[in-house]
């Protein structure tokens, strides 16, 4: 299965991705971001080590100063992803996506960044109905403000679909998740996780 978690910056996505892979077994899911062409670009145009990568990440949202445009590194990422955009088309990180996870060996791929309708279509359309979920997550004070990412709702394509709020409770949280992990048979409700 596909399971597409769609929210906006901070919301729990990838917390949501590691209970969801500890879950269901590590073995079994492997985690992605639909982001990671952008930031894998980033790296190598700019030639970022991996501990700049980290710390890039850790400060995201603060600008990086005039060698960078004085942009953040989450601002260098959406127009790195404009270029791309512009030139191959607004579906370009979906198309990357299955091109990526038709070589992996596991059976469910997460995808903790997904944001926008136009990108996941190329995956709705490459995947059976029944094998894509998506948990939209909602978090209290988190919104898409400066983001270009946006709510992906109940598509006619998607077999599977939930609302998840993260109300600030680690533990209602994972319960909710794994309540979702139950509801698509990806988990046994007697199994203790």
């Amino acid at each position: 299965m596909i399971i597409l978690l769609n929210g906006p910056p901070r919301s729990g996505k990838d917390t949501a991705a590691e209970f969801i892979t500890l879950m269901v077994g590590n073995s079994k899911v492997q985690h992605i971001k639909m982001s990671r062409p952008m930031k894998a670009a980033l790296r190598l145009i700019f030639g970022f080590t991996m501990a700049e990568v980290r710390e890039l990440e850790e400060n995201k949202d603060q600008g990086n100063g005039p060698e960078f445009a004085d942009l953040s590194y989450r601002e260098m990422q959406i127009k790195l992803f404009e270029h791309l955009k512009e030139t191959y088309g607004p579906e370009v990180l979906g198309r990357i996506f299955i091109r990526h996870d038709r070589h992996t060996m596991k059976r469910h791929t997460v995808v903790s960044d997904a944001g926008l309708t136009v990108e996941i279509e190329p995956i709705v359309e490459a995947y059976p109905y029944k094998d894509i979920g998506l948990i939209q997550i909602r978090r209290p004070g988190c919104n898409f403000d400066n983001d270009i990412r946006e709510y992906i709702g109940p598509h006619k394509s998607i077999g599977n679909f939930e609302v998840v709020e993260n109300k600030y409770d680690l533990e209602l949280f994972q319960a909710q998740i794994k309540r979702v992990l139950v509801k698509w048979e990806l988990l046994d409700d007697k199994r203790d996780n």
